[in-house]
Formats: structure tokens, sequence, C-alpha cells
């Protein structure tokens, strides 16, 4: 069988070795490939996969796109408005959203962060806020684009008196909360690492997670790191969210914590 990460930029992903250490823990001869596909070029796509195709991971620009056009999706995916993960069953593409499940089991390692920011409003974002919905505190999303206030309050269960949408050119605040979370692409935060080292700003961040992993670490996660504040790259966020597509890809089940221990090993290879 066959399987594939999408997305443009994706010569940086380290999806392939993680799906075949994968392959190789679960005793599958399976391929995995990275393609380059534009925002706009993903049912031209789909549209030349036969049945030895099992199952896509999406990555920006596709999450939204991937959901427009499966034929049906889960209520994770349908609540956050993106997809990362397609399935083909009987022809059929199912959607599916494993970053929530990647975001909350690295929360779990972290509790009693009352208060938290995220920067950035994108499927990524959502997935955030959809693992956040169920712990005890208040979030702050700081927009790039105000049209999207209303999938926001969808990610996070309607709960809207726990959470404030600032504009993102208050983003500064951000650094006065003890989690922080970025999910922009590449270069949109770095101008945060000028303030963060700025030894008279108050930045208060205890952790920060950032959803990137190319070219690591990224200038405000080296900020951070210099300051002693604790960091975890979005390679933890690939690997845990990676573990849960092998499942419904491969639809087989298996020890996620060992299977996990894998791909931690593929991807610091």
């Amino acid at each position: 069988m066959k399987c594939a990460v999408l997305g443009s930029p994706i010569a940086h992903s380290r999806s392939p070795q993680l799906h075949q250490a994968g392959y190789a823990f679960l005793g599958l001869d399976w391929t995995y490939i990275c393609d380059e596909v534009s925002a706009g070029g993903l049912e031209t796509y789909l549209a030349k996969l036969n049945s030895e195709w099992a199952g896509l991971s999406l990555t920006m620009p596709l999450k939204e796109e991937g959901l427009r056009l499966a034929h049906w999706a889960d209520a994770l995916a349908l609540r956050v408005g993106g997809a990362n993960t397609l399935v083909q069953e009987s022809g059929n593409w199912n959607a599916y959203n494993t970053d929530v499940s990647g975001f909350a089991q690295i929360l779990e390692r972290y509790q009693g962060l009352s208060q938290v920011s995220i920067l950035g409003g994108g499927a990524t974002a959502r997935a955030a806020l959809a693992a956040l919905s169920t712990e005890n505190c208040h979030v702050t999303v700081y927009l790039r684009s105000a049209h999207r206030s209303e999938s926001i309050y969808r990610a996070f269960g309607n709960s809207v008196e726990r959470i404030t949408l600032r504009d993102w050119s208050e983003r500064r605040e951000a650094l006065l909360d003890p989690l922080l979370i970025s999910t922009t692409p590449s270069g949109a935060s770095d101008d945060l690492a000028l303030h963060v080292q700025d030894s008279s700003a108050e930045v208060t961040t205890q952790l920060f997670i950032d959803a990137l992993y190319g070219n690591w670490p990224t200038p405000l996660a080296s900020a951070f790191m210099v300051k002693g504040r604790a960091v975890v790259s979005g390679k933890t966020l690939l690997v845990y969210q990676a573990v849960e597509q092998l499942r419904l890809m491969t639809g087989l089940d298996f020890d996620k914590g060992a299977m996990a221990e894998e791909l931690f090993k593929a991807v610091e290879k």
C-alpha cells in the first residue's frame, strides 16, 4: 500500500522517516512519499490515486481543502475546520484531525498553566484550541486574519467566556502568559525573539510550544532556550499525531507508547 504527505512547501517534511519507521515496527511493506501540492491542487491529486493508496497526511495549505473534499469527516475535523489526515475506504476519502490528540498528549505533561496564548488562527491553532478546551484555562488568540473568529470559537467548544481574540499587532502581550503556543508559518513570529532577548522587557512565559520543526531551533525558540524556559519543538507534535495517523491509515491496533518511542528515534536521526 502507498501513503504520502502533501503540502507546500514540503521538502523539509520528516513524515516519510516517521511513517516508514512505523511500517517497519508493524512489519508492513508499505511506502510513504512526499509530494508538493499547492493550494487548490488537492482535488486533481486525489483524482489520480487508485485503490493502492491507503492514506494521506496534509500540511499547510491543504488542511481546510482536505476537509472540504472529503466524503466523510469525523467530529474533531469538523470542529477544528481542517483535516490533516485522509484515509481511503472503498474508494472514498474520510477526513480526520490527529493534531488535536498530538497537542493533548503534550499538554498532559504540563498541568496548572491557567493562562495560554496562541499565535495564529489557522487549522493547527484550532487543533490546539480543541485540545485546550477541556483544560481549566483562559486562552488568548492573536489573529493575523480577523475573519477566523467564528471558527476559533467553534474549535474551543464555544466557551466564549474563556477565550479572548486579539489583533496581531498586540502579539507582544503573548509573552506575559505562562504557556505560549506558536502555530504561525516560518518567520512570522521571529520579531518576538528580539523582545524576549531584550533584558528590559517583561517576559513571563514559562513554556513555549512551537508547531514548527524545520530549521530548528526557530529564532523565538532559541531566545526562550537562552532564557532557560521550557521549549517543545514541532517534532514532538509531529510524532504524537503520526502515531494516530498510523493507526487510522493501517487499521491496526498497537502499543502507542512503543510506537512513539520508535518514531522519536526516527525523527532524531
